[in-house]
């Protein structure tokens, strides 16, 4: 598949079968990643890949710290929703420049739709989710992030139980100039 195939065809899928996803797919994914864009070659990304009952566990960690938020009625359904769950981490240094900070989350981003691209691309659907999730502190105590990382990404990863729609676009306003 080229990678106009895949931009075009990736959609996000929220129900996945259980079928496993196998660890060197994982890994392949993570790899391609890791080739996005990011100034000063900072490298600011962090995966934690959950699968199993790491999902749960991560969930339950959740629900513990603060069972009366919002984000603990669905933490479980959203974190085994689907075989494996990425979680992409950005490094935030204590000291870090507001700008390069910046730079380092579009990095992160970066990163994100490249792995969402491959997954595509090896015939896996896949979901990028943020939300309260994304500001938990307990999942980033559990992650292993420093106070000051944040999470950029939840990437859901597994078979999709329906083929996605198709997508649609509008034309993007474009201010040509010169060409």
């Amino acid at each position: 598949m080229d990678v106009r195939q895949a931009i075009r065809g990736r959609r996000s899928v929220g129900a996945f079968s259980d079928r496993a996803v196998p660890r060197a797919t994982v890994e392949e994914l993570i790899e391609a990643a890791t080739w996005a864009p990011t100034h000063h070659l900072t490298q600011p990304w962090r995966f934690t890949v959950l699968a199993g009952e790491a999902r749960a566990a991560l969930a339950e960690a959740i629900v513990a710290a603060d069972p009366a938020a919002g984000v603990a009625k669905t933490a479980h359904a959203k974190l085994t929703r689907a075989p494996v769950c990425v979680v992409v981490g950005q490094h935030v240094p204590p000291d870090a420049d507001p700008i390069l900070e910046r730079e380092d989350y579009a990095a992160c981003a970066c990163a994100v739709q490249n792995l969402l691209l491959a997954a595509q691309a090896a015939g896996l659907a896949s979901k990028w989710s943020t939300g309260a999730l994304a500001e938990s502190a307990a999942a980033k105590r559990r992650l292993g992030l420093a106070p000051g990382d944040r999470i950029v990404a939840y990437v859901y990863l597994g078979y999709g139980l329906e083929p996605p729609g198709d997508g649609q676009r509008e034309a993007p306003p474009v201010d040509w100039r010169g060409l």
